[in-house]
């Protein structure tokens, strides 16, 4: 196994108390301390998605900073407990097991898409629910009570992908995707988009992660002159298809990436020249209410003005179940699910920072939290929807955006 705590605090004594049950006696009833609450993070920390983590730590650290401040959860400050699990399912349930059994966490954030699978059973079991963050189309449907995504699936993600090119006026499409499930799941929905946009897709080429070379499968994507090449695989990968394609002399065609090529990893990999042409989707913070107050926190805690890759939807997780015990008075189900629900989806008072939506629901009024990166309103899979912007990076790694669309404009012209 070769997960491993990190990010370690100050250790407080756990005494294991309970809180008294409220609802059915079938219900698991999770472990919470007379001093502090445990909040578990589990993501990758090594490996080649370990930024993901580092940028969700960000998040989790800037949240409890400001719960905590305002006076805790019931009384209770929050800690975070955090668990690697490599972005590798063998590593993803021991350290589940830990954060839930060692740990005594009250909640579960994370991990990603790729091994939330098997994770969130294990919060379930726990009586715990677990915040996910990550596209993978296979939760679009889920009926899991303990799950949440706060992030926008991958269908929409690659529904925002083929619209951009659309209304770039680039309807010939080449899709370049590594072979993995986590990169596959983007496939379908841009075909799908494509259909309905009435593009052409004149190639479909898997990238096995890997590989020295990657010239038959460039030779496959530029066979037939696409006007856009739209694209996700490891940053690893990245570094020698791009360093190919230079070679070839096509980096003139435009590429439109992922979200997964947000990151540091995939400047350096590629370097300054290439990833400054290179578009990337990325869910956005547009109009949302708490953006401000979290571009504030980080930048007086991180001194940063750009959220890490990850941040956004750990941050938005942990206060989504703060603000849901606050309203419900308790850790357990099903009143703590009942209440996140009534706080994300409405009716009440909007509110965007921890301190205003507690406030208000001290004073027993009903609020509407609005997160930092979605609407944070869940649908009756417990999935979000949430504007996407295009991103370019500059020449010094930060990113500028370049283009916005929000959920309804997607679904307004896909005619959903």
């Amino acid at each position: 196994m070769r997960h491993r705590a990190l990010a370690a605090v100050a250790p407080v004594a756990v005494l294991g108390l309970t809180l008294a049950a409220c609802g059915g006696a079938s219900t698991p009833t999770p472990k919470v301390s007379h001093t502090v609450v445990t909040v578990g993070l589990e993501a990758p920390f090594t490996g080649v998605r370990a930024v993901l983590g580092q940028g969700m730590v960000v998040g989790a650290n800037m949240a409890i900073s400001a719960i905590n401040a305002a006076g805790g959860v019931l009384g209770h400050p929050l800690k975070l407990a955090t668990q690697d699990d490599a972005a590798d399912p063998a590593d993803a349930a021991p350290a589940a097991d830990t954060l839930i059994n060692v740990d005594n966490a009250a909640v579960m954030i994370g991990p990603p898409a790729l091994t939330a699978g098997v994770t969130i059973p294990l919060a379930q079991k726990a009586g715990i629910p677990d915040f996910m963050w990550g596209g993978g189309s296979e939760f679009d449907f889920d009926t899991n009570p303990y799950f949440f995504r706060m992030s926008p699936s991958d269908s929409e993600q690659g529904q925002a992908m083929a619209l951009f090119a659309h209304k770039k006026g680039w309807n010939r499409i080449a899709l370049a995707f590594g072979a993995s499930s986590a990169s596959q799941s983007l496939v379908p929905p841009i075909l799908a988009a494509a259909k309905k946009l009435h593009m052409t897709v004149v190639a479909n080429v898997q990238f096995t992660s890997g590989e020295t070379s990657y010239r038959s499968e460039i030779q496959s994507v530029f066979n037939n002159h696409p006007q856009v090449v739209i694209s996700q695989f490891t940053n690893t990968t990245a570094g020698t298809v791009f360093g190919e394609v230079t070679e070839q002399g096509l980096m003139g065609t435009p590429w439109i990436g992922s979200n997964l090529w947000y990151s540091n990893t995939f400047f350096a990999s590629v370097g300054a020249a290439v990833a400054t042409k290179i578009y990337l989707t990325n869910s956005s913070s547009a109009g949302m209410l708490g953006a401000q107050t979290f571009l504030s926190l980080l930048q007086s805690k991180y001194h940063q003005t750009a959220p890490p890759n990850g941040s956004e939807f750990a941050y938005d997780g942990i206060m989504v179940w703060a603000l849901g015990v606050d309203r419900a008075g308790t850790f357990k189900y099903p009143g703590l699910r009942k209440a996140i629900l009534a706080n994300a989806n409405g009716p009440g008072t909007q509110c965007g920072s921890y301190s205003t939506c507690y406030s208000l629901i001290k004073k027993g009024k009903s609020i509407n939290w609005r997160g930092s990166a979605s609407t944070d309103q869940f649908n009756k899979y417990d999935n979000v929807f949430g504007p996407f912007a295009l991103l370019q990076y500059t020449s010094s790694g930060s990113t500028n955006t370049v283009s916005q669309m929000t959920a309804q404009q997607i679904q307004a012209a896909l005619g959903q």
